[in-house]
């Protein structure tokens, strides 16, 4: 039996799909399965991953066009997809975002399969979503919804949106950790930037765009010169903009993404780590991004925006500081008062909280998900799986 995960993405970044399916494959409950993508220019059509786990990209993919020219491409993938699995053995359906639950429905209907609707964010209330776009989105959510098996949401606020809007009995909170290690400290930053010893390095990683803090972080750290230095680390539309701005600048860098699988080297060589998210939308405002739980298990303290659910883990882990906002001043203020804060009191929680909050930890209720709601059960031979990450050079 197939466990199929339908993402239309070309599967060059998706650490959370990839760390999934290496749990689902350690527990045994299927016999194979398939990451299902889009297609895209020099990117092979089948990959097998390790062991019973393969990337399958079907058509084309392109950012290009309107909403029109999206639904079209989302359409002919969807078919491309249906055709290929409608006369598989499916266990299992995972749909990865609210644009393939037309899919894994019809998939669902045809196979006998369960349904798992594992949404990223806030689908609905996506960064960018709005108009008519935004209304299509929440009917096709509302209607479909209630065939999924099971929901698995990225964090507990956003879950409880869910639960409160659709009324869900059936949910998981699932977040996007990295496995439990331990990372000794690093001078790559201060080697390659010729940072000074005793000035403290503020590392921003992910995605560098709107909504991120980027701009409001150039403008703070600009100002904390004597007492910082902030580097900038990935990938994104501000990427060239801020790596301009950083020249003007001694005490602020811009650093290329790193391919996934070396990111937390690369956060353990800095002292502090950053995520100021903007909640310019509802998505944003309850997020809990990777980056949050990278600096945890690097063992950083961290300074977060007053977005709900970032918030209260600081608070509550006690593992850094909460801007009162997302302005510069903010941010700065912030900083100074992480800066004084006891590093041994912060190392205990940190130490505490890592151990708390790690794959591992995720991967016991993926298992409770999987057998105990479900009801599948471990084969008898078991893939023997790794971890999975990405081999490519972004980072998240």
């Amino acid at each position: 039996m197939v466990n199929v995960h339908l993402y239309p993405s070309p599967f060059l970044n998706e650490s959370r799909i990839l760390r999934e399916a290496g749990s689902l494959a350690r527990l045994g409950l299927f016999e194979r399965i398939d990451l299902v993508g889009i297609g895209q220019q020099g990117v092979p059509g089948s990959e097998q991953v390790q062991d019973g786990i393969r990337i399958l990209r079907l058509g084309r993919g392109s950012g290009a066009g309107g909403m029109v020219d999206k639904i079209a491409r989302t359409g002919g993938w969807s078919h491309a997809v249906f055709q290929r699995y409608r006369n598989e053995k499916i266990a299992c359906i995972n749909c990865h975002s609210v644009t393939t639950l037309p899919l894994g429905v019809m998939l669902k209907r045809m196979t006998g399969a369960k349904l798992v609707y594992d949404a990223h964010e806030l689908e609905t209330e996506a960064n960018g979503l709005r108009g008519v776009r935004k209304y299509l989105t929440k009917q096709v959510e509302r209607a479909l919804i209630r065939h999924a098996d099971h929901c698995i949401f990225v964090g507990g606020a956003i879950e409880r949106w869910y639960v409160r809007e659709y009324g869900l009995g059936n949910t998981t909170v699932l977040y996007n950790c990295p496995p439990r290690q331990d990372m000794p400290h690093t001078d790559h930053f201060r080697k390659t930037y010729s940072i000074a010893p005793g000035k403290p390095v503020f590392l921003y990683q992910g995605v560098i765009g709107e909504g991120r803090g980027i701009r409001p972080l150039l403008e703070a750290f600009a100002k904390l010169s004597e007492r910082a230095v902030l580097v900038v680390m990935g990938y994104g539309l501000l990427a060239d903009w801020f790596a301009q701005q950083a020249a003007r600048h001694p005490t602020i860098h811009y650093h290329p993404a790193v391919a996934p699988e070396r990111l937390l080297a690369y956060t353990a060589a800095a002292d502090f780590g950053l995520s100021v998210i903007e909640g310019t939308s509802l998505s944003y405002e309850y997020c809990m991004p990777n980056k949050l739980f990278e600096y945890v298990m690097a063992r950083k303290p961290v300074l977060v925006s007053p977005t709900r659910e970032q918030s209260e883990f600081v608070r509550h882990h006690a593992i850094g500081e909460v801007a009162s906002d997302t302005s510069a001043q903010a941010i700065q203020e912030a900083v100074l008062r992480l800066l004084e804060r006891t590093p041994a009191t912060l190392q205990s929680a940190l130490s505490r909280t890592r151990d708390e909050f790690c794959w591992e930890r995720q991967e016991a209720k993926l298992e409770a998900a999987y057998v105990d709601a479900l009801g599948f059960r471990p084969r008898p031979h078991r893939f023997q799986a790794s971890t999975l990450v990405s081999r490519h050079d972004l980072c998240g």
